[in-house]
């Protein structure tokens, strides 16, 4: 099966997927643009080590400021406030009523809360707290929020005497580190040296009726637009209020600075549910905790904040210094040189340092989407008719264009509902399945033919005819797979997918069906019309050798591995090895291609036309399988919406370049072994067997 008859079986259906694919280019050329206008990205430090750095060096914080500004910074995440931290800074002093009880038993207590213990106000399950009035006052109104009056009357309440004290229903953690948001006088030395303050906030323990609303008002009183990253293992307002927390983010004109998690156990709870609450008022950002950066040196972290900006559209990037750099170096200036570097690597790849927007939502036109499901259904349709008639089982016309059209009618319905999210993911899905397969069938299968190829003299071909015919192939074959991956990214390009709040559907099914659909449409292709079930029936009935059980295990085991590795939040790399490999390609090119596209799948895609050309047609089927992983891992490069359109398109290419390098030098080794031991070549290419025939045969 070859394009020209696709053409002449589907001509109307092939029509649709050209359709398809002209309403895929308009949806990513506007996802180009809005990518392209959202290149703005923040350099925002963690406030508390950066405290901790200057303490220890001594520096002063009016002349670190302009420092930091010149190196890309351009905002200072404050931590909220709370009693805890009141008091690190001495703005106040608080005492649980127990100690105070306790003190007075030892000696006199002197001072306001003296007074309070000597008439016999203090409680012991309470906290106390002293300090100037308007510091006092600033805490009871933010604390109240989260303390809401009881049947006894307020929880919070000041008490005058000869000093203002602060006293306080309950003690312990849960009052100490209660989140106090952000006070006028944290902010205010950070915004005066022109940095932007944005706002690490825990969640709350409780809160009143209109606790949310008084929170949120607190923070609007520093006038200027804040990004909220959530502290500790809950965002704001998980879980019942999350809703309302996300409208005041909104509302507020605020934005949620939302921490990419590789990780489940990363991921702070109620993440995904307040990100879509508060869309599209929505950052995404990335930091290094203490513990993955103690291990690294800068340029290795400077490259992880890169890439995150480049290949993730994180546009937040919360940076934490390097606290234990050896003997005999300027911390300060180690760690500003290290920041530089960060903003240095973006501005040379073209972006801009300032305070990050949030990215602005995709509008895919719905006559688009519709075309778009058209385009992929008729796909879908021809790849199901073309499968069923390798397998000896044709269709007619008749079901795939009814297919087709109730697919297209059931798009309407969810365009028309307003519900097409999940529709586009199980369109998206189907395109990656079937374009793929279409285009190995389309390329792949007549290359494998049982008639040997021949040049015009009846000879086989010469070694430059096979390397060049090898490459021309693997290049047409993924420039075929590629339309599915630009139609796999049209139908996601949606808000929710680009800042990875959905996720593309199936991935790991995506990366099984074709390699084993492909492998099976090469025995099948060899087999008498429908005899190929009755042949793989009899071939598992066979006793298994051990040579082969230990095959089928090694086989299994690399599956399950390479299935794991799929996706974001995948196995982790094999080693130093690999991490060097991919650290040397990241420096070497623009987007660094992917080690199953450029290692693996495109250089076999390559022998396996090579081995059919050759005639040693035995081995065309296990390098087609592994050829058909850089097929589908194409694809599945497109599904990554989080990526920026350019950087796919980029990595896709040089894994392309790369791969044929690697191709061409398993083909020439493969036609160096052809000339050196012709009769071997020869026994391989068993003229007399085909090659799934002799794959499919019984193991004894």
């Amino acid at each position: 099966m070859g394009l020209r008859a696709l053409w002449s079986r589907y001509p109307i259906l092939v029509a649709c997927i050209f359709a398809g694919l002209a309403a895929a280019v308009v949806v990513l050329a506007l996802r180009y643009r809005v990518e392209q206008t959202s290149r703005t990205v923040e350099i925002t430090l963690d406030g508390d080590d950066w405290v901790t750095l200057v303490r220890r060096t001594g520096v002063n914080w009016d002349g670190l400021y302009p420092e930091l500004y010149r190196a890309g910074v351009r905002s200072i995440t404050v931590y909220a406030s709370s009693l805890r931290r009141l008091a690190d800074v001495g703005r106040l002093t608080y005492m649980t009523g127990a100690d105070i009880v306790n003190a007075g038993r030892s000696g006199p207590v002197r001072g306001p809360v003296g007074d309070l213990l000597r008439a016999g106000r203090i409680n012991p399950a309470y906290t106390y707290a002293v300090g100037a009035r308007r510091t006092l006052e600033e805490v009871r109104a933010r604390l109240a929020v989260q303390l809401p009056p009881r049947s006894g009357g307020s929880r919070v309440n000041l008490l005058e005497g000869s000093a203002p004290v602060l006293e306080m229903q309950g003690r312990g953690q849960d009052i100490e580190d209660a989140t106090l948001g952000l006070l006028p006088e944290d902010t205010a030395p950070v915004r005066a040296h022109h940095l932007a303050v944005e706002a690490r906030l825990r969640n709350f323990r409780e809160v009143s009726d209109d606790g949310v609303d008084a929170f949120f008002a607190g923070l609007r009183t520093l006038g200027q637009p804040l990004t909220l990253i959530s502290d500790g293992t809950q965002v704001l307002g998980y879980d019942e209020l999350i809703p309302q927390v996300g409208r005041e983010i909104k509302d507020s004109g605020f934005a949620y600075g939302q921490i990419e998690a590789f990780t489940a156990r990363r991921r702070q709870r109620g993440d995904l549910d307040l990100a879509r609450e508060a869309a599209p008022n929505v950052l995404r950002v990335f930091s290094l905790a203490p513990e993955e950066l103690a291990p690294l040196r800068p340029a290795d972290a400077r490259d992880k904040y890169v890439l995150a900006a480049r290949e993730r559209n994180v546009r937040v990037l919360y940076v934490r210094p390097f606290l234990g750099t050896g003997a005999g170096v300027d911390q300060m200036q180690a760690n500003l040189d290290y920041v530089r570097s960060i903003a240095d690597e973006l501005e040379r790849a073209g972006y801009r340092m300032g305070k990050a927007t949030p990215l602005p939502n995709v509008a895919i036109p719905p006559l688009s989407l519709v075309l778009m499901a058209l385009g992929t259904l008729a796909a879908t349709s021809i790849t199901v008719a073309e499968v069923a008639r390798v397998f000896g089982r044709p269709l007619s016309l008749a079901p795939l264009y009814a297919g087709t059209a109730i697919g297209v009618l059931i798009t309407a319905l969810m365009i028309a509902v307003h519900h097409v999210t999940l529709w586009s993911q199980i369109l998206a899905f189907l395109a990656s399945l079937a374009f793929p397969t279409l285009s190995l069938m389309a390329v792949l299968l007549p290359q494998v033919s049982p008639a040997p190829v021949r040049d015009r003299d009846g000879l086989r071909p010469g070694g430059m005819s096979v390397l060049l015919a090898s490459l021309g192939r693997l290049w047409e074959l993924s420039a075929l797979t590629a339309l599915g991956g630009i139609m796999v990214a049209a139908l996601l390009s949606q808000w929710l997918f680009m800042m990875e709040v959905r996720e593309f559907l199936g991935v790991k099914m995506a990366h099984i069906v074709p390699v084993v659909l492909i492998g099976l449409l090469l025995v099948a292709s060899e087999e008498p019309r429908g005899e190929v079930w009755q042949r793989l029936r009899a071939w598992t009935r066979q006793p298994l050798l051990l040579g082969y059980g230990i095959i089928l295990i090694l086989v299994g085991m690399a599956a399950i591995f390479a299935l794991g590795r799929t996706g974001n939040a995948g196995l982790p790399a094999l080693g130093s090895l690999e991490l060097k490999s991919r650290a040397i390609l990241s420096h070497l090119v623009v987007a660094r291609p992917r080690t199953k596209e450029y290692l693996i799948g495109h250089p076999f895609m390559m022998l396996a036309f090579a081995l059919a050309a050759v005639g040693a047609r035995r081995w065309v089927l296990p390098a087609a399988i592994l050829g058909a992983v850089g097929q589908v891992g194409l694809v599945n490069s497109f599904s990554h919406i989080h990526t920026p359109l350019v950087y796919i398109f980029d990595r896709t290419l040089y894994a392309l370049i790369f791969g044929s390098a690697i191709g061409a030098i398993l083909v020439g080794l493969l036609l160096w072994g052809r000339r050196r031991w012709p009769s071997r070549v020869h026994q391989m290419g068993m003229p007399e067997r085909s090659a799934a025939r002799a794959w499919s045969s019984p193991m004894r």
